[in-house]
């Protein structure tokens, strides 16, 4: 008795490897949509986590890591904790001459200076922030140097509320005076922070949980996108869908082999192979028919004038899902298409993963448009009429936003 033939379409991955590529895509959109809860629950962890470490009427003690007040000055010192980026800005045009504009960080300058909390409680702490303090605040400032070189600065303002994290300990205060001694008189001892050994200092003018939230928000729309991608992922494999859950194996009859050849305008030629095949059910009514072209390789294979049965994974709900071969191919192209899109979907969630916001890494900034013209912005340090009003800077960070400054969203 003769074998049933078993060949598969042209450009189609044979079961059961189509299995294996299928499964591997959506292995990758399950991880990464495993990946976006996981860090969802983290981050949103993260942030009650932080809300709960501060309590601002709780007394001071020894070894404190987080310290929350307001900022004032130290006796002599016109500033406290500042950072300054110089950016390079140039233009980009197409070949439509549509233009866009781009920022790179080129230097960043950090100037730190001794300042003091005001606690909750009433008690003064003296804060002594190292060189690479980590201040995390708005880039509410800029001077223009000439049209193409701009600074951008962040600044730790009096009367500005802010968290500081690093080790709070006992230590003579150099403004808190005690018993004479003689002439001399003795500092007093008093609340100094200090940076932590392992995590250095980070000052914060917004909460804590602020970070944590707007990660858990970033990863959130991420999930959403990636969730997306899946349904438009399974557009191109929904014939390989229908054979699998759908689908029946039928033996049909195998009418002959052809082969012919095509042409494109340039004159190459192209051998085909394709199978003549009948399936019908009930007999006398045609349910699938025709010439279908088959891998290059299945046709040398069978022998010419070759005739008799042949598997065919048919789909009676969806016609154009049926196609040659026992059990489930699935198109090589649109395994492609799909994978692209899976790749897609990793990269939205590796960029949201390794995102950080200005005071992280460096900062570059993309717009469209040529580069805006230079405008005659000056910081509050170099403004006399914003020292003038130093005493306005104490109010909400957006009542207190001079004409002079664009606020710069960097979120």
């Amino acid at each position: 008795m003769q074998p049933i033939v078993k060949v598969f379409e042209d450009n189609h991955i044979d079961a059961p490897w189509s299995h294996v590529f299928v499964f591997a895509l959506d292995a990758v959109l399950f991880l990464v949509i495993a990946f976006c809860v996981r860090e969802i629950r983290r981050a949103r962890r993260a942030a009650v986590e932080a809300d709960a470490v501060i309590k601002p009427k709780a007394p001071l003690f020894e070894g404190a890591r987080f310290v929350a007040g307001t900022v004032e000055l130290a006796q002599g010192e016109s500033d406290a904790v500042r950072v300054t980026i110089t950016q390079d800005g140039s233009e980009q045009a197409d070949k439509n001459n549509h233009k866009t504009h781009t920022w790179v960080e080129k230097e960043r300058e950090i100037r730190a200076r001794p300042f003091y909390l005001r606690h909750d409680t009433g008690a003064r702490v003296r804060v002594e922030p190292p060189e690479d303090v980590l201040l995390v605040d708005t880039l509410d400032q800029k001077e223009w140097l000439h049209p193409t070189r701009r600074k951008l600065r962040a600044e730790l303002l009096p009367g500005e509320r802010v968290v500081v994290e690093g080790r709070l300990h006992k230590a003579p205060d150099p403004e808190g005076i005690g018993e004479t001694a003689g002439y001399r008189e003795a500092a007093t001892m008093g609340w100094m922070m200090k940076p932590s050994p392992q995590k250095g200092m980070h000052i914060s003018t917004e909460s804590l949980s602020r970070r944590h939230e707007l990660r858990a928000r970033a990863f959130f729309w991420t999930c959403v996108w990636v969730v997306f991608l899946g349904f438009v992922m399974n557009v191109p494999l929904a014939t390989y869908r229908a054979r699998v859950f759908l689908g029946e194996n039928v033996v049909a009859t195998l009418l002959g082999k052809r082969t012919y050849e095509t042409s494109n305008g340039k004159g190459k030629k192209t051998v085909h192979r394709a199978v003549d095949v009948r399936y019908e059910s009930p007999p006398g009514t045609a349910r699938f028919g025709g010439l279908v072209e088959i891998d290059e390789d299945d046709g040398m294979d069978l022998p010419p004038g070759v005739k008799g049965e042949i598997w065919l994974r048919r789909v009676p709900r969806f016609p154009a899902a049926t196609a040659l071969g026992q059990g489930s191919s699935v198109w090589f192209h649109a395994w492609c298409v799909a994978a692209v899109i899976a790749g897609i979907a990793v990269y939205r969630a590796y960029r949201t993963h390794i995102y950080r916001r200005w005071y992280e890494g460096r900062v570059q900034e993309k717009g469209q448009g040529p580069l805006p013209p230079q405008t005659n912005e000056r910081f509050l340090a170099d403004d006399p009429t914003a020292f003038a009003a130093r005493e306005k800077r104490g109010l909400a960070r957006a009542a207190r936003a001079a004409k002079h400054v664009e606020p710069i969203p960097m979120d």
